[in-house]
């Protein structure tokens, strides 16, 4: 089984912009997201840390109308993209798990063990 992800950076167009990947996993199906924000690429599990829901209020919509945070759909958590710590909501002070990400020239690279 492979264990990355890579993700052409191409496919970002502006800043809060996010990319919806697959996690393949033995025992389900998990997602999880490459954030490019404020120039930086990170890599979280679409997971709420509240409750174990997806966190995109549409597939791959992620973040609130102004751009500047994470929101989760189901309960209003909202997180930090830079970090991925919650600053409001039922898991305040807790943070999305994060996956280690790698860029290259044009690529990123989302490992995911």
């Amino acid at each position: 089984m492979d264990n990355s992800v890579i993700i052409n950076k191409n496919n970002f167009k502006k800043s809060a912009d996010t990319i919806l990947f697959d996690i393949p996993s033995a025992e389900n199906k998990e997602q999880g997201f490459l954030v490019w924000f404020d120039g930086e690429f990170k890599a979280y599990l679409n997971q709420c840390r509240h409750m174990d829901v997806c966190l995109d209020w549409q597939p791959n919509e992620f973040f609130d109308e102004d751009k500047k945070f994470i929101v989760c759909a189901t309960h209003g958590a909202v997180y930090l993209p830079s970090t991925g710590e919650c600053i409001s909501g039922p898991c305040k002070g807790k943070s999305l798990i994060e996956l280690k990400v790698l860029e290259k020239k044009n690529e990123v690279v989302v490992f995911l063990d």
